[in-house]
């Protein structure tokens, strides 16, 4: 069954269906604010959930014929932005996390240079403005496409291509 397809039997009625939604988007939209917010696990899951019962509430603004991730991701995308304009948060520590560890198949020294360099990929992440952050993080850890982020973000396709090529030429200065 396709998200849209699920998306009409909760509009008629059949609140049990978004049960569906929340099974398949809670891990990715809950990684995704993850990595925009860098806060503890608690928060994370509490704005997960707001994005899950943001897109329920609203479920009938939903425009049949549009992505359904896409629409479900700007949810969060907004929730993520309120959350940095609430604390006027720039940047935060970065916690010693195990996604970051590479393949325990790997030596001990590997593994010491990758999760350095890891470290140091995520401080700067950490230090881009937010229009440079997200992008980079839909594009590169969420693997959305072009179209996909400038649905999510409503800015223009074109616009994507030329503000992850800036994200990326700060990314360098950063790491040099």
């Amino acid at each position: 069954m396709t998200d849209e397809e699920v998306i009409e039997k909760v509009k008629q009625g059949n609140m049990e269906a978004f049960g569906v939604i929340v099974e398949k988007y809670q891990g990715p939209i809950g990684g995704y604010i993850r990595k925009m917010i860098n806060q503890s696990n608690e928060e994370v899951e509490d704005m997960t959930q707001e994005v899950l019962i943001a897109a329920y509430e609203n479920i009938n603004g939903f425009e049949k014929g549009r992505k359904f991730s896409s629409w479900i991701y700007r949810i969060a995308h907004n929730k993520a932005i309120d959350f940095f304009k609430k604390r006027k948060i720039k940047t935060s520590q970065l916690e010693d996390r195990e996604e970051l560890l590479p393949e325990k198949t790997e030596l001990i020294e590997d593994m010491e240079i990758k999760k350095e360099e890891a470290i140091k990929l995520r401080e700067a992440i950490e230090k881009l403005d937010v229009k440079y952050k997200e992008i980079v993080v839909l594009n590169y850890f969420e693997e959305k496409s072009y179209e996909e982020i400038s649905d999510i973000l409503r800015i223009p396709v074109n616009n994507v291509g030329v503000i992850l090529f800036r994200a990326k030429e700060k990314l360098k200065k950063l790491l040099s």
